[in-house]
């Protein structure tokens, strides 16, 4: 399952408070505290998903210790890291952007720890009542919000339930996108990478996905930043130009400009036919599609064929 929205709690560390001690001589030297862990955020192109955030949810940079005697100032707290997806967003609870993540090692600072406190040294050259005044440490601050990731896959997979998309998702990534014979299968997004370019996985469309039949139109957010879509279609159709026309018009309604991107049409399940009756099929493909290939899982031919119609779109595109 694609995990693109999570709410989480981020934590800074807490300051340390000052400390007060004495020096054998009499005079104060109690230092101050250290300063509390920074909560940071660092793109990182080789996580593709929120998964990991949807087991833990609450983050926390590490307390200062406070200070100590002659006038050392306490240990800062370990700044936190937390590495995520390229395209993520950051929202508070009222849905108010707090930063973005774009780019492979970009690091935004999100939450500052909290400041250090002052010990008994630094009000030295007050009065006698003040020698053994000092200032706790400053609490780490708090984010309660959410993580959003726009899915920026280059491939695309659309297609009536059961064409046959996550089958080969599963081949072409090693990737466990649920396959079942039941329509609707996928529910949601599955992603999986293949030589480096993403290939995403889309829920099932229908007549009617545009007015919120069967699993809706939620995946065109995802489908925008897409290169290439992959258009399955499979032969076992008993009509092959309507099963297309559903899913062509269906995207005008849900978003026109997929319809501007490069289309290869995938013709699944060639395996439960015979040369000869997949060349009849043909003859009905090419009159209303001319860039298709014939595809089945369990040839390795066709899947080779496919992947490299994929590196090469991609090559050409990017």
């Amino acid at each position: 399952m694609l995990i693109d929205k999570v709410r989480v709690n981020f934590v800074s560390g807490a300051g340390g408070s000052g400390a007060v001690s004495f020096h054998k001589s009499g005079k104060p030297d109690g230092g101050d505290g250290g300063r509390g862990g920074d909560v940071f955020l660092e793109g990182d192109s080789n996580i593709h998903d929120l998964r990991a955030f949807n087991a833990k949810k609450q983050f926390e940079a590490g307390d200062a210790n406070r200070g100590t005697l002659n006038r050392r100032t306490g240990a800062n707290g370990e700044d936190l890291i937390v590495k995520v997806p390229l395209i993520t967003r950051v929202f508070d609870l009222e849905g108010n952007f707090i930063t973005a993540i774009k780019n492979h090692g970009q690091r935004e600072l999100l939450l500052k720890g909290g400041a250090g406190g002052k010990g008994n040294y630094y009000f030295r050259k007050g009065q006698v009542q003040t020698l053994k005044k000092f200032t706790p440490g400053k609490p780490g601050k708090k984010l309660l919000g959410f993580l959003e990731l726009e899915l920026k896959a280059e491939v695309i997979f659309i297609g009536l339930p059961n064409a046959g998309k996550s089958s080969m998702l599963n081949v072409l990534t090693n990737s466990k996108s649920k396959v079942a014979a039941y329509p609707f299968t996928t529910l949601e997004p599955f992603l999986g990478v293949m030589d480096n370019i993403k290939l995403m996985d889309l829920p099932g469309l229908i007549e009617g996905t545009s007015k919120g039949k069967g699993l809706g139109s939620n995946f065109a957010k995802h489908a925008k930043n897409s290169l290439v879509v992959a258009h399955f279609l499979s032969l076992d159709s008993n009509d092959l130009k309507k099963d297309y026309d559903v899913i062509i018009n269906e995207l005008k309604n849900i978003n026109p400009e997929l319809l501007d991107k490069p289309e290869i049409l995938v013709l699944t399940k060639s395996d439960n036919y015979s040369k000869e009756e997949i060349a009849e099929k043909i003859k009905i493909v090419k009159k209303f599609h001319k860039n298709y290939v014939v595809v089945s899982i369990i040839d390795d031919d066709t899947v080779d064929k496919l992947r490299d119609l994929f590196l090469t779109a991609y090559e050409n595109l990017h």
